[in-house]
């Protein structure tokens, strides 16, 4: 079994990528919660993205100007990797942008010797849904009730992989 999932953080040779990945630092934490904002309808504030990153680690893809498009946010501890929270905002949508965040979480996590990758998702957002399957995630479980959302309350899916 491989060591990282399919599909690469890194460009084939000769093929230039327009996104960088980076480390995400506290001082992003308000640009993230804006792209949290944009694409979530329960988003994470800047101060708790501050925190969070505080105390689990992250990534942000980049354009070339340095404009945050995308972020990940993951714990990697006792042998598993959690992917707490993960966007990408909505005119950076359909280029891979999120695959190569949670490709890269997973890498990290997998050298901090995690064997096991859990996270949940809305079962609204089918997107995501797409994303984690595409990567081998699949559904453990449910929680119902778990989201609020304008209309009331929303399900959460249980998804995992081994690594």
């Amino acid at each position: 079994m491989p060591s990282v999932l399919p599909g690469s953080i890194c460009a084939p040779p000769g093929l230039a990528m327009p996104e960088s990945l980076f480390p995400a630092r506290q001082d992003d934490a308000a640009r993230l919660a804006a792209i949290d904002a944009e694409t979530n309808p329960s988003p994470w504030s800047a101060d708790a993205f501050r925190e969070s990153l505080a105390r689990s680690r992250g990534f942000t893809v980049r354009d070339d100007a340095g404009v945050v498009l995308g972020f990940v946010v993951y714990t990697a501890v006792a042998g598993a990797c959690e992917i707490l929270e993960l966007a990408v905002t909505v005119r950076a949508r359909q280029r891979g942008l999120g695959r190569k965040l949670l490709d890269a979480a997973i890498e990290d996590a997998v050298g901090e010797g995690a064997r096991r990758c859990i996270l949940e998702v809305r079962d609204s957002n089918t997107a995501a849904r797409a994303l984690y399957a595409s990567a081998g995630f699949l559904v453990d479980g449910r929680r119902k009730a778990y989201y609020r959302t304008p209309e009331g309350r929303e399900d959460a899916l249980l998804m995992s992989c081994d690594l």
